[in-house]
């Protein structure tokens, strides 16, 4: 019998469905490596969150307890916001060698034989890429398993007004954070070894190292084993009285995103923006609206948001609880639609404003209504983000197209 080797794994993640997908790529891993007699001991570093101000130790406590729930952890670790600037600014004036300690301390090792990123250009992706440089680098992409180069997203506007959040914005951008990157090279810039993505392709971009393509049923299952372990993540009674509450009834589902928080339009104007759009669309005079929050939505906004929306619907149901804000919204639809227990409720309408819309088509066979159109684009968004957010929702259609062309059950 052959001896078993430990792999030493570390895995770096910024969101809730990034854990998902990291899992999903984890597990494919294992499965193709079953003759070779490997152990793995698994090491989990959550990386700043850059949600409103005081939810970002819940967005990670949430992460650690899903991660916790169906997977075993050496240790895991928070780098909030703050510790992250004072490691980059250390780096930048003292060198990488005046952190390798508190980072090692950080991670729970010296060594690392692998490590899992859903990309490579942030300060803490190369941090961890310079301080484990023998590791093999694996990048799994953002979303469920999209590749996304740097430029694939628009950047959020840091003069913008957002009320209470603007001080946090500024601070937590990551064209500030930059500033902190050391300018006499103390990092190297590093490279990934290899990519394990669902969407390889997606927004016009090419990944530049090799690519193992995955099936959507890769990341069903680890969704499946999640939804198996939600009675320990949130309370179970609430999803079983929102069923019961819907049963009925026609359903849409609004799935929000951070576009305030991140100085793309102002919180009044998309809240007015997310109206104007529900208004376009044939509204029943029963009609339940589902709103499912961004995690890194600002509860003032929800709030306002529901307030608003309440006089075009029998009934508007927020989903902020806080065993819910967090939580990827295709766990909340598994359990409330594709459960056996749901067999009479009618299919949802769902309309998305971003990546969300790839998970559900992608992997739940549910088709969604994507993006504001042009015209409430340019209504509403400030001007300066009116062409890339036009863009953004040209190039997530493109790819949702692509999606329904490879699965009958969408087209």
């Amino acid at each position: 019998m052959s001896t078993s080797k430990t792999i030493k794994r570390l895995v770096v993640c910024f969101g809730s469905i990034q854990l998902v997908t990291v899992l999903s790529v984890m597990n494919y891993r294992e499965k193709t490596r079953q003759d070779r007699n490997l152990q793995y001991e698994n090491y989990l570093l959550i990386t700043p969150l850059f949600a409103p101000q005081g939810q970002s130790e819940e967005f990670a406590a949430l992460i650690e307890k899903m991660a916790r729930s169906i997977c075993t952890w050496e240790k895991v670790a928070y780098m909030p916001l703050e510790q992250k600037q004072a490691i980059s600014k250390q780096v930048k004036q003292s060198g990488l060698s005046q952190v390798t300690d508190l980072v090692h301390g950080l991670t729970g090792s010296q060594h690392f034989d692998e490590i899992f990123l859903a990309h490579e250009y942030d300060f803490e992706d190369q941090l961890v890429m310079n301080l484990y440089q023998d590791a093999e680098k694996i990048c799994y992409g953002n979303g469920i398993g999209v590749y996304t180069a740097q430029s694939a997203f628009p950047k959020a506007n840091l003069l913008r007004d957002s009320r209470n959040y603007l001080d946090f914005i500024y601070r937590t951008s990551k064209d500030k954070l930059r500033e902190f990157l050391p300018r006499k090279r103390s990092l190297s810039e590093q490279k990934l070894d290899i990519g394990y993505f669902s969407l390889p392709f997606a927004f016009g971009q090419e990944p530049a190292i090799p690519v193992v393509i995955l099936d959507r049923d890769v990341y069903r299952e680890t969704f499946q084993k999640l939804s198996a372990k939600l009675s320990d993540l949130i309370d179970i009674s609430y999803i079983e009285n929102l069923r019961d509450r819907i049963q009925t009834a026609p359903t849409s589902i609004l799935l929000t995103s951070n576009f305030s928080e991140s100085g793309r339009i102002s919180p009044e104007n998309e809240i007015a923006a997310y109206r104007e759009f529900l208004v376009t669309r044939e509204i029943h005079h029963n009609e339940v609206l589902l709103i499912k929050p961004h995690p890194r939505n600002s509860r003032e906004k929800l709030l306002q948001l529901k307030s608003n929306l309440s006089d075009l619907y029998a009934d508007v149901i927020l989903l902020a609880e806080d065993f819910l804000f967090y939580l990827p919204f295709e766990l909340i639809f598994m359990e409330v639609f594709l459960n056996p227990e749901s067999a009479n409720l009618q299919n949802p309408r769902v309309s998305t404003f971003s990546s969300a819309c790839l998970t559900l088509e992608f992997v739940l066979d549910t088709r969604c209504t994507l993006g504001f159109g042009s015209e409430i684009v340019q209504q509403f968004f400030y001007p300066d983000h009116v062409e890339s957010r036009i863009q953004h929702e040209t190039d997530l259609l493109s790819t949702i197209q692509g999606i329904r062309n490879l699965n009958p059950v969408l087209v």
